[in-house]
């Protein structure tokens, strides 16, 4: 029974050593997923991975390419895109009108508080929201070129 344990007991620290010593394999598997293989030798002993077979890239590429549920015409793509490009826009005009709504309130809570006292809170709230705003803008614009599509 100990010969036993002890044989196994060796085989996993084979196991390991080897493990450890070769590099870590990158493929893409049959979804386009890529998948990176023996990463023991970087991680802390006792953490272990799952061991999947490699699959070669040809063969990943010719199995996404024959599912025909994976698979999008030009026409549909370019309608597809288009859809995109209209969503952006009217995202951006949307965006567009609120930091406008919110520049003109922070404009006359600025007027407001030079004649009376202000809660300095709502002022700040007013910035960042206008803020926000912009960074919402510019997340939009730089998608709409990304989707190359002009303003």
């Amino acid at each position: 029974m100990t010969r036993i344990l002890t044989c196994a007991l060796l085989a996993c620290l084979a196991d390991v050593a080897l493990a450890q010593q070769a590099p870590a394999q990158r493929y893409i598997d049959a979804q386009g997923v890529e998948i990176i293989q023996n990463r023991d030798a970087a991680r802390p002993s006792g953490v272990a991975s799952g061991r999947v077979a490699p699959v070669p890239k040809a063969a990943a590429a010719a199995g996404a390419a024959s599912d025909p549920k994976l698979q999008v015409g030009a026409a549909e793509q370019a309608a597809r895109d288009l859809d995109r490009a209209a969503i952006l826009r009217e995202e951006l005009a949307h965006e567009t009108r609120k930091f406008e709504a919110a520049s003109r309130a922070l404009v006359q809570s600025e007027k407001a508080a030079r004649t009376q006292p202000q809660d300095p809170a709502a002022l700040k709230q007013l910035n960042e929201l206008l803020h926000t705003h912009q960074q919402n803008i510019q997340s939009i614009t730089a998608e709409l070129q990304r989707a190359g599509v002009q303003r």
